[in-house]
């Protein structure tokens, strides 16, 4: 008889039955209580009873598990008073008389239960029954997107998939709420029904964490995301944020596609210095049918700096759709992969789930209308860019006709002519502001062909251009004595041009120019 000895202690088999004894994998002392239970020299259980089918346990009567984790089981179970069934989240008591993991795991429940989106697992319930901690969550018949075949999974399918978590991660961050693990075994795939295309449920909020909380939920030093998906400023132990979670998604995209973590190593030293250090691979190198600008978007959601990053989720999978298509994907129903759905659910607790119900046939994908998946760009999106740029070339030429029709020319033409002292700042300003005006201009015609540096010769002509106000604010006025209008007018443009040359409409045009090169 073997038992498992919770990864809590080292990960390794018991090799009962027996008294006990030290044990060789991490030097701990136990001793076998029962055929069920095994428990440590602090008095602990280091075991947890296993539930077979039909059995009860805090009224809900299971029907079998659904996969197994070092901290703990997930059990398919039936709802005690609603006709429904679900998810059984059930930890090991060592985990549970832990004060820290206690903590963590009521987290977890309290998180997830304020979310309210179609895209993350619902939580029913939750309690403690004979010293074992339990949460009810939503049951989603099907399969993990870890068990995906990549030969079997096309780009549409991978985008859809990412889609609709980014917009579940989205909602997340909205409410305050990072995951931290994102990767392809916390995606769960529901089976596709009849008239129901498939869907893909974001769970094991096991590790989220409240954004600016300060209540530390693991010990010193513990790390707790999947290495393979981890951004760089979780490796390296800085504050994270909602791009954090950004970056995972861009790793799960291209293991969907490549079948293997960006930065696959058998050492992990390997795979951290590659999230730290290295460019990220092409995609395209090992997806043929990739387009070469979705390599581009992928770099961008797993740029080492968070602030190179898109600013959400649903930025991202809109410019991975365009990288594909240039417009929002066909409303059908995508077709299953080709591997059988088993009873599987919310992974167990720093493990992917395993299925052990047996497998069942696929049904065949029915056509029906879908919506749009949460995340892809709308038809409309390229329009409201493009009027952007527009108004902000509109907005520049206006600060051309500005400069024409100022009254500083003629005190320019004055000074040359007389060469009094007294107007020198003006004419100086007129010199300033006519190089500022060249500036602009050649920002304008750099941001209509989609060049980033034409954004910051745009800022850089307008505070020129400021500068170049500076005698009619220090006293030196105009002949006509239009000061007040010059002044007012002045600044109101330059306001109005960098607003818009700083917007987001702006910085989406120029993506998506950079995209599609």
């Amino acid at each position: 008889m073997r038992r498992r000895v919770s990864r809590w202690f080292c990960g390794d088999d018991f090799p009962g039955p027996a008294r006990g004894g030290r044990f060789g994998g991490c030097g701990l002392w136990v001793r076998v209580v029962n055929s069920s239970r095994i428990v440590s020299s602090k008095g602990v259980g280091v075991g947890v009873v296993q539930l077979g089918v039909n059995e009860s346990f805090a009224d809900y009567l299971i029907e079998g598990v659904l996969g197994r984790g070092g901290m703990g089981t997930v059990y398919l179970a039936q709802h005690p008073r609603l006709p429904r069934r679900v998810a059984l989240k059930l930890l090991n008591r060592e985990v549970s008389a832990d004060p820290e993991l206690r903590r963590r795991f009521e987290q977890e429940a309290n998180v997830v239960a304020r979310l309210d989106h179609p895209g993350i697992v619902g939580i029913h319930d939750r309690g403690t029954h004979n010293g074992h901690l339990w949460i009810a969550m939503q049951y989603i018949h099907g399969s993990d997107a870890s068990r995906l075949n990549p030969r079997d999974v096309p780009v549409d399918r991978a985008l859809r998939i990412v889609s609709e978590t980014g917009s579940a991660l989205d909602h997340a961050h909205s409410r305050g709420v990072l995951h931290r693990d994102i990767k392809p075994a916390n995606i769960l795939l529901s089976s596709p029904d009849t008239g129901r295309a498939e869907r893909a449920v974001l769970t094991d909020f096991g590790i989220a964490r409240l954004l600016d909380s300060n209540t530390q939920l693991t010990s010193s030093g513990t790390f707790n995301a999947t290495l393979a998906y981890a951004s760089p400023e979780q490796l390296s132990g800085e504050r994270v944020d909602h791009r954090s979670d950004q970056y995972s998604l861009g790793c799960t995209l291209f293991t969907l596609l490549a079948g293997h973590p960006p930065f696959a190593a058998t050492n992990p030293g390997q795979v951290v210095a590659g999230h730290i250090s290295k460019p990220v691979p092409r995609l395209s190198s090992v997806r043929p049918d990739a387009p070469p600008a979705l390599d581009e978007v992928i770099a961008r959601a797993m740029a080492k700096r968070p602030d190179e990053r898109f600013d959400s989720c649903r930025e991202l999978t809109a410019a991975a759709w365009e990288s594909l298509h240039g417009r929002p994907p066909a409303r059908t129903a995508v077709a299953p992969a080709r591997i059988a759905p088993t009873a599987l659910n919310q992974n167990p607790p720093s493990r992917p789930s395993v299925p052990s119900q047996a497998a069942q046939p696929a049904r065949p994908p029915q056509p029906a209308p879908e919506p749009a998946a949460a995340g892809e760009p709308s038809p409309s999106s390229g329009f409201r860019d493009a009027l952007g740029a527009c108004v902000l070339a509109v907005l520049l030429g206006c600060l051309v006709a500005y400069e024409v029709v100022s009254p500083r020319e003629p005190v320019i033409r004055a000074f040359l002519a007389d060469g009094e002292p007294r107007l020198a700042p003006y004419a100086a300003s007129g010199v300033a502001g006519g190089g500022a005006v060249v500036l602009l201009l050649c920002g304008a015609v750099l941001l209509l062909a989609r060049k980033r540096l034409g954004r910051a010769l745009v800022v850089l002509g307008c505070a020129g251009y400021l500068a170049s106000l500076a005698p009619v604010r220090f006293g030196y006025d105009s002949p006509a004595g239009t000061t007040g209008w010059t002044m007012a007018a002045g600044v109101g443009l330059l306001l109005l041009t960098v607003v818009f040359a700083m917007s987001k409409p702006t910085a989406r045009w120029l993506r998506a120019g950079r995209a599609r090169r």
